[in-house]
């Protein structure tokens, strides 16, 4: 039965042009899950996306005529705040973007962030519906900066203590998975907040991340289940606890119990599914979900485009595959194609997705 006066989800995204060609992705992985009992409009607050980019993310919703999409363009604001802006790494300008939402939202009450690198694997409308009303935002526990904070290796304990001003052995909580309660961040002022301490702190370690925790309160905070971010490079899998009394321990154990149960993943680090390929020293992911998002990827309109792009990379590193000498080829260390054998035919799949069945005589 058909829905009257569906309420509206508002979904917030956030990028520049690098990042905007994976939204599509994102966009699938959404809305093929999505409760068709509401409505969604995905706002991209918008930093130089090109024309053919947006289309494509036009493209990538033409099936679900329950959701909407907006921009709103953000270069003023980037030009305004640009040297307090500072980047680093893979981390780009519009990460700040996050403390203007209820300005620029401002009819809207609660909404939810969402960073580009992610794979929605449930109904976002379960997180939306989750009851915030004495809180500013419900996020969960960044398991990287967790372990970062345990083992103390560059003075962890004191930047958070001491710098952001976080309780004794409370880690961040990640700012990629946001449930805002804007009308209580409106009344907290904490968009101004945010300015000020960034002006204080300078250059913040995970930029904007760092400066939320700092300024939103632990009372104002709801905590989420890891399983709603569910980063992918913690290094926690079946790690032991290592003291009795550590609320790291907690930590660890949540994140190994919800190893089979992620609702959302979140592909943390300069790590990406689309980069996998690469050589990346020292740092640890659990690549196999990269094969969740390129399954995702293969029902887009721009997986043709990704897939060109990342063969010709491998091709300049000699790494192209033979199809006469192999039954299953990698790609950037995964598994995307192989053939089975069973009686008197042939199956042909792409990301375990069956393309292909034939029928032979030997």
């Amino acid at each position: 039965m058909e829905v009257l006066d569906k309420q509206t989800i508002n979904i917030f995204l956030s990028s520049d042009d690098i990042y905007a060609k994976y939204i599509p992705v994102l966009l699938e992985s959404i809305c093929s899950k999505a409760s068709k009992n509401y409505n969604y409009i995905v706002t991209i607050a918008d930093a130089n996306i090109a024309e053919n980019t947006k289309s494509s993310i036009a493209n990538s919703i033409k099936l679900y005529s329950n959701f909407k999409i907006k921009y709103v363009d953000i270069n003023n604001l980037i030009r305004k705040y640009k040297d307090l802006f500072v980047t680093f790494a893979h981390f780009t300008v519009s990460t700040y973007i996050r403390f203007f939402i209820p300005d620029i939202l401002r009819d809207v009450n609660k909404a939810i962030y969402l960073d580009i690198d992610l794979l929605i694997n449930s109904d976002i409308s379960e997180l939306y519906e989750i009851n915030i009303d004495d809180f500013i935002v419900a996020a969960a526990v960044d398991a990287c900066y967790a372990r970062e904070l345990y083992y103390n290796k560059n003075n962890e304990i004191s930047y958070s203590e001491n710098v952001l001003g976080l309780p004794k052995g409370v880690p961040e909580f990640n700012a990629g998975v946001l449930l805002i309660n804007l009308k209580k961040w409106r009344e907290e002022n904490i968009t101004q907040k945010c300015i000020d301490k960034l002006s204080e702190i300078g250059t913040p370690r995970v930029l904007d991340q760092c400066i939320l925790n700092s300024v939103i309160k632990q009372s104002h905070i709801y905590k989420l289940p890891v399983e709603w971010n569910y980063v992918w490079h913690a290094q926690l899998e079946d790690l032991k606890p290592i003291t009795e009394s550590s609320a790291f321990n907690g930590v660890i154990k949540e994140y190994n119990e919800k190893i089979h149960q992620i609702k959302i993943i979140h592909y943390t680090s300069s790590v990406k599914p689309w980069n996998i390929y690469g050589t990346h020293k020292d740092i640890h992911v659990l690549s196999y979900l990269a094969e969740d998002w390129w399954k995702t990827a293969s029902k887009t309109g721009i997986f043709t485009q990704l897939l060109t792009s990342q063969l010709n990379h491998n091709r300049t590193h000699n790494e192209k595959a033979n199809i006469n000498k192999v039954k299953r080829i990698y790609l950037f260390n995964l598994r995307f194609f192989k053939v089975k054998k069973s009686q008197n035919f042939k199956s042909y799949y792409l990301f375990n997705i069956p393309i292909l069945k034939i029928k032979t005589f030997y």
